[in-house]
């Protein structure tokens, strides 16, 4: 059967500023940041006159995309939505499918090649391309009538990673794949270097009294939490300090999970490796229960082969893994080859990379080398990003993901009231509602969403198109040039 395009427009969900102040790494202070989504609808026709629609959805989150000086955030909201559009253009341009993976295959280079034409960061070109790709696996899956998972199961995507990789084997989806998707996942509380750790240290006057957690020791306590995520600074001696307060609050039990992101704050290797010394000597308790770290050193210097002598030394202590590095569809293999062990999943880099990295970690695995994956998302927001995000890390057999959208922001203040009707009929699994607005559900540290497990990629109805601004009309609304 074959399949056309008919159409692709492109919109903005505007929000609040969050309800939480949020620092990372090297920035002056802790913000409220507003998370604009960036959404696709595509309408996807086949041969016998059926038409279906596809979406997702992303923040334009450029201060992670894209971190070099003397480039403003909106100097890199325009040149992020011009590639979105253009990615738009390269896949009507042929607007024929045989299947999502094979028109990944087809458009994914030529809108890498426009992003690099252009000086952008492989990670913003990734977003724009990722964003068109999600769109079309949703209404490919939702024409077919079946889940992104039981049609990638059944081999209906097209997906085979050595098609991408001639270094990988072929390989049976069943050799890599869940036998069936995972859909509970243990939250991964991420704390900030502003975070305050204990109730009694936000001042009376700061308090926000919402009736939401504002510290560490009050996220535990809500949640249950047993995962957390902190981030590092880039200096020995704070970082350090810094974590051993955090140690103080944190569940010090066998259940009790840890990893770190440096967010490219170690610049220089050598402070990384006194890093990991200290840490182990200082603090061996939490040496212990720490998993991972996640992106030490800047994303150039990650995929330099002359650090590959010291990186395999420290991997030997703490396993290393990449993420604002991992910017081309090849660069956990040229990573890995250098001593890192993981890379991180996020859908912003790219679906179908994401699948091509559990089939490589499989593969380096059965080869007796260390690898692993990871699920890692700040601020993943409801629908599409949220809903999408979590079919595939239940894809790749993933326990535990990244989660502060919940935290970070109030509920799903800034979904429309038609959308949370339909949360609220399709997903009471994963959303509760408490007074006067709905909550992502967390109990004991656990989030369940089955319901996901539906028709298309993670959406069962089609989002309110109707409370969402034209993309281009937003961006020259607030970022003109």
């Amino acid at each position: 059967m074959s399949y056309t395009i008919k159409r692709i427009e492109l919109f903005v969900r505007e929000t609040a500023p969050g309800r939480i102040a949020f620092k990372i790494g090297s920035a002056a202070k802790a913000e409220r940041r507003t998370n604009p989504l960036g959404h696709v609808r595509l309408i996807l026709a086949d041969d016998k006159g059926r038409e279906a629609f596809g979406c997702s959805g992303d923040r334009l989150s450029v201060r992670w995309l894209d971190k070099r000086p003397g480039r403003d955030r909106g100097m890199k909201t325009r040149q992020l939505v011009d590639l979105i559009y253009q990615a738009r253009e390269i896949y009507l341009a042929d607007p024929k499918v045989s299947t999502p993976f094979e028109k990944w295959l087809e458009t994914h280079p030529k809108i890498m090649a426009i992003g690099a034409r252009a000086g952008e960061e492989p990670l913003t070109t990734s977003l724009a391309s990722s964003l068109i790709e999600r769109a079309l696996v949703d209404a490919f899956c939702r024409l077919n009538g079946a889940s992104a998972f039981s049609m990638l199961r059944d081999d209906r995507l097209g997906f085979a990673a050595h098609l991408a990789d001639r270094d990988l084997p072929k390989m049976s989806t069943n050799a890599w794949l869940p036998a069936r998707p995972v859909t509970t996942f243990q939250v991964r509380h991420t704390i900030g270097p502003a975070d305050p750790m204990r109730v009694a240290d936000v001042p009376a006057a700061d308090r926000i009294n919402d009736g939401l957690p504002e510290a560490v020791d009050d996220n535990i306590r809500r949640y249950g939490l047993h995962y957390f995520k902190i981030k590092l600074g880039g200096k020995v001696d704070v970082d350090i300090a810094r974590m051993a307060r955090i140690w103080e609050v944190l569940p010090q039990d066998p259940e009790t999970v840890i990893t770190f992101d440096a967010n490219e704050a170690y610049s220089d290797l050598n402070v990384f490796a006194e890093f990991i010394e200290r840490f182990e000597k200082e603090l061996p308790g939490m040496f212990q229960h720490t998993t991972y770290i996640e992106q030490p050193l800047p994303r150039a210097l990650t995929l330099d082969p002359s650090t590959a002598g010291m990186i395999r030394k420290i991997s030997e202590r703490k396993l290393l893994l990449i993420d604002e590095a991992d910017g081309s569809v090849d660069a956990f293999k040229r990573a890995h080859a250098i001593g890192y062990a993981g890379t991180s999943h996020k859908n912003c880099k790219g679906f179908f990379k994401s699948l091509i990295n559990r089939v490589r970690v499989v593969h380096y695995t059965e080869q007796g080398k260390a690898a692993f994956q990871s699920a890692e998302d700040l601020q993943n927001l409801a629908i599409a990003p949220l809903h999408q995000d979590f079919v595939t890390v239940g894809m790749l057999g993933l326990n535990n993901c990244e989660r502060n959208g919940h935290h970070l922001n109030r509920g799903l203040a800034f979904v429309s009231p038609r959308d949370k009707e339909s949360l609220a009929r399709h997903h009471t699994d994963l959303y509760e509602k408490r007074g006067d607005e709905w909550y992502v559900k967390i109990r004991n540290g656990i989030v369940n969403c089955a319901s996901l497990q539906c028709p298309g990629f993670g959406v069962v109805d089609e989002p309110d198109w109707a409370s969402m601004e034209d993309m281009r009309s937003w961006t020259r609304r607030r970022f003109p040039a």
